[in-house]
């Protein structure tokens, strides 16, 4: 008999393979033990996603610095975590798509928007397609900010030099995958009622800042002044970096296409 997966001859009476550590798949695939494959590796207590996402609150040094330093099996690498954090964000856009489209939408219904007033009906439409869109990409939105954030992390790390920029990319892949899976796990849960959608998605980023403080402060050792002070320099960065973004956006805007033109002839419509 051989493994299926890298070839080895194995004896009749194993059950996993000595070499690439697969397991002996003797029984043909239904659609009994497909679940069965499923519940154990995601729902099982003792499979490395359920033991990587707890301990990524409680101890968040072991997992990372673990992996950094060549822990690999224990638990989930950055990579195959991020994928359910994908996974999941693609669910929640499936689910307000065919099922819940109003689930975004609750900051739209409480804004006091004049029907008549062509330039607040354009604003109003123009948030929710942005809202839309950054849901709808939102993995890609994640993809794009890693790099930015190892950036900073490096750069706001300046003295600490036991992490090269790849290492500072491997801390913020999981701290950034981590509050995206709880983000979406709540969101699913709430996607029946937009009121809690909205208040979630408001505390957003300061559950975000005070996470990644808190990986941070693990990772490096830092004491709560240091934390502190360095929080401090990686806002003030990444601000300046968010400002960037914004102006080159509005130059794009104003000079490549048609926006800002048709909100002045909205404007000149009411006059």
């Amino acid at each position: 008999m051989e493994c299926k997966n890298c070839t080895l001859t194995l004896e009749e009476n194993h059950n996993f393979c000595a070499d690439c550590g697969a397991k002996v798949v003797r029984n043909r695939l239904t659609i009994k033990n497909l679940f069965g494959d499923f519940a154990q590796r995601y729902l099982n207590i003792d499979n490395t996603f359920i033991r990587t996402f707890g301990k990524l609150f409680v101890a968040p040094e072991i997992v990372i610095l673990g992996y950094i330093n060549g822990v690999r099996k224990k638990y989930m690498n950055p990579i195959s975590y991020f994928t359910i954090a994908v996974f999941l964000g693609g669910l929640f856009f499936f689910l307000v798509q065919k099922f819940f489209p109003t689930a975004m939408d609750f900051q739209f219904t409480q804004m006091n928007v004049d029907s008549s007033d062509a330039s607040q009906q354009m604003g109003l439409e123009f948030g929710k397609k942005f809202q839309d869109i950054t849901v709808e990409y939102q993995s890609l939105f994640y993809l794009a900010m890693l790099p930015f954030l190892s950036l900073i992390s490096r750069v706001v790390f300046y003295n600490k030099k036991q992490f090269n920029l790849s290492e500072h990319f491997v801390i913020n892949m999981y701290a950034y995958t981590q509050m995206s899976i709880l983000v979406n796990i709540l969101y699913i849960a709430s996607i029946w009622n937009s009121q809690w959608i909205y208040y979630l998605s408001m505390s957003n980023a300061i559950t975000l800042v005070l996470y990644f403080s808190y990986v941070y402060k693990k990772a490096f050792q830092l004491s709560f002044k240091q934390i502190l002070l360095k929080l401090l320099l990686f806002l003030v960065i990444f601000g300046i970096l968010f400002l960037g973004i914004i102006i080159c956006a509005v130059i794009y805007l104003a000079f490549f296409t048609d926006t800002f033109k048709h909100l002045k002839d909205a404007q000149a419509m009411l006059y």
